[in-house]
């Protein structure tokens, strides 16, 4: 063993540059595959840091929807004897104050069980610390020690809207790997709930649920028990209801749950290609070890003539394989410590060098890892060198080499490489599109401010005061907005002559609306500041109900007055839908739309100065449309950023290979280079002999490439309601790309084996 080693190291030493690539290659993507190894591993254990998890459910609707109505909770209590524990709960950001001190914070507002189920340990607690007291608040230590630092804040207040809390119990943090994240707890009706109407008949408080099973309950049984509880409201007559795992919700992302989630396809996309990457590794190892085999034909050859038989040749060629892995596995992890800010950024999480080293399941990944590229890498160099006589060794008998084996190598790397080109020209081309498309709305120089406190009962006052100044354009008030939708209804309307189900979303406006948003009426009225119950509908809907003209039709309790043209009041995911432009109510508006005209901070400084006026306590918070727009797409741009990531590295290793390639074709060829210069062969010729089976291969796995990566891109595209094409030439750019970095990564050797004095490779013939 001493010996191969002391062999080993002095081979690398000898051939520096090729063992650099080798190596450093290795250690790349291994680098590259230890970070998503243990990124994903995290991800496996979210919320496995409940004591209850087995037996813990949430309950969630037929349309994938998280909201129940709040209605279940008697009924599932009473009717379900498989369930022990039930809670409520939404979650979401309210503005508390600390006596001069005023911040946001995330509350949970929920029922006690919620605690029980979710393995909440009080750290202090009052003689009675129950949420069923509405003015009671439970905090978190994390959030207890930022307010009160480490001392018994129970019997202290915080204010939040204007209401005193007091706080009852501090309970331990909520896990860190949770889906969970919130500062505080308080009562199940305090804060924000959805509210569903339907028809103008029903009306349901929608809001979030989890259930803890009896652990010698059925989960089956109590599934169909479950099914139809809320099948009786008209409202949810065909809604089945349904037990999911808590095991499973990370992965399971549903509309309104208010939790954290797992960005699947951004995991399957890293995990597919690092693992391609890794045998793109792998196979340029074996292109190398084989090429490099030239030069140690007379070695092997002259220790099988001394007695070395198969074995010791096989076991040779793979402890060098192994020696190879583990240096590259130690390099690997200095790698990690210099990229690892660069995956954080992608994956949203961060990774260190430690974490490595902090989960046994992690561990057990890096030997597998290191056992499998060693045995992966060293199998085929080993078999193939240990398989030849001696005879043919010493003849440098080239029958072994299988030179078509490599060039499929080549083009299998480019066809990886190819593929992740065209797929981040494709992502960058959609999310130009869908970021520059025009949303129906002039979203140009319009911030939006939420109104609280005061300012919500006072907007027409803050409407008509940051009116007076001249930069200020137009002001609208609007309860919700495009891109936030507060209300929603589904039921049976007459079109024509029959019933159909309509879904319609809405929010409310006044009627400075259309002017601020550059709407357009194709039918009717705007709405006017002396109506009453009247309200706008766009285009979409107004087709679906098949109407000749407005006199005399009503929506949801409200006489349509107008028409506006389609616009995107959602993201480009959907499209247009039904939208109801309902009246705003004097007595409240909870965002006030400004179109501004001029210096942005100088306006901006305007409005709030007007805003604190009326709400002095509340901070002001402001938010440009256009900016809005741009941050709705944050996970495509995450999905981008990972490929050029992932091209960046597959090129490296795809160019590796292709050095080893290269390589190997110059020394195959050192004779026939020279007796072709001394014939008269220009150097051009020679390089152009060189690279064109290189650009053979490389074409081979772009054509390859095209159809699968077409494919792969029009169903990811399929997620848009609006896509950009499939042009031609983005896969024309891609392949000439491909087809460039091949070309300037063998030039260089080409020329040098090129203009190599004839004389050095016919001296000794």
């Amino acid at each position: 063993m001493w010996y191969t080693f002391k062999f080993f190291f002095r081979s690398l030493w000898q051939k520096k540059t090729m063992s650099m690539i080798t190596i450093g290659g290795y250690a790349i993507s291994m680098a590259v595959f230890l970070i998503l190894i243990t990124f994903i591993i995290g991800e496996k254990n979210v919320n496995k840091g409940f004591k209850n998890r087995e037996n813990l459910y949430r309950i969630v609707r037929s349309e994938n929807e998280s909201t129940v109505p709040k209605t279940l909770y008697n009924d599932v209590k009473e009717k379900l004897p498989g369930v022990d524990k039930m809670c409520l709960y939404t979650i979401r950001k309210q503005l508390y104050k600390k006596g001069d001190h005023q911040e946001w914070a995330s509350f949970i507002a929920t029922t006690d069980d919620f605690l029980d189920m979710f393995s909440f340990d009080f750290i202090f607690q009052s003689s009675d610390p129950t949420l069923f007291v509405k003015e009671n608040i439970i905090l978190t230590k994390e959030f207890s020690e930022r307010l009160f630092s480490e001392r018994n804040p129970v019997g202290e207040y915080l204010e939040i809207n204007n209401n005193r809390y007091t706080v009852v119990g501090v309970v331990n943090d909520v896990p860190e790997n949770s889906s969970f994240r919130f500062d505080a707890f308080m009562n199940v009706d305090l804060a924000y709930i959805h509210k569903y109407n339907h028809m103008g008949e029903e009306e349901h408080t929608l809001v979030n649920s989890f259930v803890m099973l009896n652990p010698n309950s059925n989960p089956v049984e109590v599934n169909i028990q479950l099914s139809g509880m809320i099948s009786h409201w008209e409202a949810y007559k065909d809604a089945k209801l349904s037990l999911q795992p808590l095991k499973d919700i990370y992965f399971n992302g549903l509309s309104s749950d208010q939790i954290q989630h797992a960005n699947i396809n951004l995991i399957y996309l890293l995990s597919s290609i690092a693992i391609i990457i890794l045998l793109m590794t792998v196979f340029n190892y074996v292109n190398l070890t084989v090429s490099r085999g030239y030069e140690r034909l007379n070695e092997i050859g002259i220790k099988k003539t001394a007695g070395a038989g198969k074995t010791d040749i096989f076991r040779q060629v793979l402890t060098e394989s192994y020696f190879v892995s583990l240096l590259a596995m130690i390099i690997a992890l200095v790698i990690i410590s210099i990229i690892s800010p660069l995956f954080t950024d992608i994956l949203g999480k961060r990774i260190e060098l430690s974490s490595l080293f902090s989960h046994p399941l992690i561990m057990v990944a890096a030997i597998l890892i290191f056992f499998a590229t060693g045995i992966l890498s060293g199998i085929y160099p080993a078999l193939a060198f240990s398989g030849v006589s001696p005879l043919q060794m010493m003849a440098h008998n080239k029958g072994f080499k299988r030179k078509g084996q490599r060039a499929g190598i080549i083009a299998v790397q480019f066809f990886v490489t190819s593929v992740l080109i065209i797929s981040l020209l494709i992502f960058q081309k959609q999310l130009g599109y869908v970021k520059h498309m025009d949303p129906g709305f002039d979203k140009e120089m319009l911030v939006r401010f939420n109104l609280m406190g005061n300012a919500s009962q006072k907007w027409e006052v803050l409407r008509n005061e940051i009116l007076k100044n001249p930069r200020i354009i137009s002001v609208s008030a609007s309860s919700g907005s495009p891109l936030q939708i507060t209300g929603w209804t589904k039921g049976q309307y007459d079109v024509g002559s029959e019933e159909k189900e309509i879904s319609i979303e809405s929010f409310s406006i006044d009627e400075k609306f259309v002017e601020t948003f550059g709407l357009t009426l194709v039918k009717g009225r705007n709405i006017q500041d002396a109506d009453s119950n009247v309200c706008l509908i766009n285009e979409h809907l107004y087709k679906n109900f098949e109407w000749d003209e407005l006199t005399g039709k009503e929506l949801n309790g409200n006489r349509v007055v107008g028409v506006v043209k389609d616009f995107h009041f959602k993201n480009l995911y959907n499209e247009i839908g039904n939208l109801e432009l309902r009246q705003v109510p004097k007595q409240y508006a909870s965002v006030l739309n400004v179109k501004i005209n001029g210096n942005i901070l100088e306006n901006i400084e305007i409005i709030r100065n007007e805003y604190k006026k009326v709400e002095p306590e509340i901070p002001f918070d402001f938010r440009f449309y256009d900016d809005w727009l741009q941050s709705m797409y944050q996970k495509e741009e995450k999905q981008a950023k990972a490929i050029r990531v992932f091209s960046f590295f597959a090129i490296i290793i795809s160019c590796l290979g292709l050095i080893g390639l290269i390589e190997h074709i110059t020394n195959k060829k050192v004779k026939e280079i020279g007796i072709r210069k001394i014939n008269g062969a220009k150097i051009n010729e020679i390089i152009a002999m060189l690279n064109k089976k290189v650009v053979l291969w490389v074409t081979v796995g772009f054509v390859i490439a095209c159809p699968i990566a077409w494919y792969a891109m029009h169903k990811w595209l399929e997620n848009f309601a609006y896509k950009t094409e499939l042009s031609w030439w983005i896969f024309a750019l891609a392949g000439l790309l491909a087809l460039g970095i091949a070309l300037l990564t063998v030039s260089w050797q080409s020329w040098r084996a090129a203009t190599r004095n004839p004389v050095e490779a016919l001296r000794y013939e």
